[in-house]
């Protein structure tokens, strides 16, 4: 599309405002996630510094179609308040001349934060959580100075010490919790002095032990944690997050290809492998071949092999969802903001922004946890999506074309 002197103008003002409007929500969003995170595990002012850079690409999905939509409101309802709209109707022009520019804008950031999402923002998720976890050592013996206790519901250990010299704990007591029940305790272990080392490469931790003594109050099984009583390891909480296992929102574009293509392989080959062997073996009359465990593990994993498949698509239809969704913020907006022209430019914005906080995210994130079990085609998480064309394309833009 060319752009004449009207359109470069129209789209001059939208960056300014867009320019403005991101920065400054933005800056809210990323203070506001480092204050939490900061107020959660305890970082310091060095790890903060570290974060904000990671942490302003992940804000960019939920930002910068905000910022737009506030930004395409204003000017078109500050066009339209000052009759500019009327006067190219009158040089026999229509309002899609002025809307135009916006569309294309809106393409263009739409895609811009498209390719960000395929390799940026999942970089700098994973970076986010390295910076974080990677601080969490730290955090323990500070909270174990401080309060000479860590009592954590994750935790499978209630710990206690008498005192921290550097990383030695003195006369620490380890209280293991009771599967199924986090307030009871069914071995206790004291020691005189003992350490902990946070490994994120295997997603453990290592308690070395010295002078130890245990005294169990339920099943002995509970012993096996000690090794001649010099120490135990267990997953450090958080189901192993981590370590350095990347999630789902973690993984580039390639990668989520890379591990779907995986995982389908698993499916359609390892449940085959397993039924040919053990047919054979029955079929032969070799009974006692048949390993029916692996049987079993097999046809049980199939269903958690294609759970994957599904967070691995579901993710990628999520992530053009929500960088799409630029564009269709601007469709929205820009009609809205003409058809607002009389009244305050806030009304346009919140007028716009209801609908899309109550309708558009929580059908988003419907239909991403609906396709992530498998329940509904992973196409449905761009429902949000296609119910703002609908009220762009049908409620919104029939006023401005009779405007």
């Amino acid at each position: 599309m060319k752009f004449g002197i009207l359109q470069r103008y129209v789209v001059g003002e939208i960056i300014r405002s867009f320019a403005m409007a991101l920065m400054t929500i933005t800056t809210i969003f990323v203070l506001f996630m480092v204050m939490q995170e900061a107020a959660r595990k305890g970082l310091a002012p060095l790890d903060i510094a570290r974060l904000i850079p990671y942490i302003i690409p992940m804000t960019l999905v939920y930002t910068v179609p905000v910022s737009l939509l506030f930004a395409v409101s204003l000017v078109y309802g500050r066009i339209a308040s000052d009759n500019e709209i009327i006067a190219i109707k009158s040089a026999g022009l229509s309002a899609i001349t002025v809307i135009k520019p916006a569309w294309t804008l809106g393409l263009v950031i739409a895609a811009t934060l498209l390719y960000v999402s395929m390799d940026v923002i999942p970089k700098s998720n994973y970076y986010t959580t390295k910076i974080i976890f990677n601080n969490l050592e730290d955090y323990f013996y500070k909270t174990l100075k401080k309060e000479r206790e860590v009592n954590m519901g994750g935790w499978p250990f209630l710990i206690k010490v008498k005192d921290v010299e550097g990383r030695i704990m003195q006369k620490a007591v380890f209280k293991h919790r009771k599967p199924g029940s986090p307030n009871t305790f069914d071995m206790v272990v004291h020691a005189e002095r003992a350490t902990l080392d946070f490994n994120f490469d295997t997603g453990k931790v290592l308690v070395t032990l010295e002078d130890a003594t245990v005294r169990e109050g339920g099943s002995k099984a509970n012993v096996i944690l000690l090794d001649g009583n010099k120490g135990f390891e267990f997953p450090i909480p958080g189901n192993g997050s981590m370590s350095n296992e990347k999630k789902v929102q973690e993984l580039t574009w390639a990668e989520l290809d890379a591990e779907y293509v995986a995982n389908q392989k698993l499916m359609s080959e390892e449940r085959l492998k397993q039924a040919v062997a053990a047919a054979m073996n029955l079929g032969s009359g070799r009974f006692y071949r048949v390993n029916w465990r692996e049987v079993q593990d097999a046809y049980l994993k199939y269903d958690y092999w294609e759970m994957r498949c599904n967070q691995f698509v579901t993710e990628q239809y999520m992530r053009v969802a929500l960088a799409s969704g630029s564009f269709f913020f601007v469709a929205l907006g820009a009609p809205v903001g003409i058809i607002f022209a009389r009244r305050d430019f806030l009304s346009a914005f919140i007028t716009c922004f209801i609908p899309i906080l109550i309708i558009y995210y929580p059908l988003t994130i419907l239909g991403m946890n609906m396709s992530k079990e498998g329940i509904i085609d992973p196409s449905f998480v761009l429902i949000g999506n296609a119910v703002l064309a609908f009220l762009a394309g049908f409620v919104a833009m029939p006023p401005v074309w009779r405007h």
